[in-house]
C-alpha cells in the first residue's frame, strides 16, 4: 500500500467500504487524511472503522469541510440516476472521484 498524501490534513469522504473502498481508507489514513465513511453493510462499516475511518451516515456528513467524495464503483454516479450521496456532493460542490 502506498500512502496517499494528496489530501493530507483535509477531510475526504468514502461511500462504499468493500475491497477498493477499504484500500482507499488505508492509503488516505496513512497519508494523513481524515476519512469519514459509510457503507450500508454493517460488517463493511466495522472493517472501515478498524482501518481508521470515522463512521457516519452520509446524510450527516459535514459537506462544507469535505475536500472530495470517493465513490465505490458499484454506486450509481449517473445511471440510471445518481445516488443520493452523489447528489449531495454535487450540491455542495464536492468533487466526486472513483476509488479504483
Amino acid at each position: 500500500m502506498i500512502p496517499s498524501r494528496f489530501y493530507a490534513d483535509k477531510t475526504v469522504a468514502i461511500f462504499g467500504l468493500a475491497r477498493t473502498g477499504l484500500g482507499a481508507v488505508r492509503a488516505l489514513v496513512a497519508g494523513g487524511t481524515k476519512v469519514i465513511a459509510w457503507d450500508d453493510d454493517s460488517s463493511a462499516r466495522d472493517l472501515g472503522g478498524q482501518e481508521g475511518a470515522e463512521l457516519m451516515p452520509w446524510r450527516e456528513w459535514p459537506w462544507e469541510s469535505i475536500a472530495a467524495l470517493i465513490l465505490s464503483p458499484g454506486v450509481p454516479l449517473t445511471h440510471p440516476a445518481p445516488h443520493g450521496v452523489v447528489q449531495h456532493a454535487n450540491r455542495a460542490h464536492v468533487p466526486v472521484i472513483g476509488d479504483v
